[in-house]
């Protein structure tokens, strides 16, 4: 079991640690201009559905994540503080997909610029 955990934790590790070098990737093709900057006004339905389901996702993890901490301190119970119990066990990997979603989420605020030949 202590195995199957090391792994299960060093993978979810080597998933934050390659969305963070595809955000510092991210930052410098931004800083170069090779990157569009999309009002919310100027995407399509699709990318705003997208965008929002990340953006949901992302503040539902915190919250979980903050409540679990709270909860383990004794210091305050939030409400759905019953998924506290599920939500301890997959905290890692729950937090690396919040990562993800947000590489995704600038990904899709922020296109390439397309290639003009």
């Amino acid at each position: 079991m202590d195995l199957l955990r090391l792994v299960l934790d060093g993978a979810a590790i080597l998933i934050l640690v390659a969305c963070i070098v595809w955000m510092v990737r991210f930052n410098i093709s931004q800083q170069k201009g090779e990157r569009l900057t999309l009002k919310w006004q100027d995407m399509d339905p699709i990318r705003k559905t997208v965008a929002g389901l990340i953006f949901v996702w992302i503040c539902l993890n915190l919250y979980l994540a903050v409540g679990n901490e709270l909860a383990s301190l004794n210091v305050l119970t939030l409400p759905l503080g019953s998924i506290y119990s599920i939500y301890g066990p997959i905290l890692v990997w729950a937090s690396a997909s919040s990562v993800v979603g947000l590489a995704l989420l600038l990904s899709i605020r922020f296109p390439r610029r397309p290639v003009v030949a």
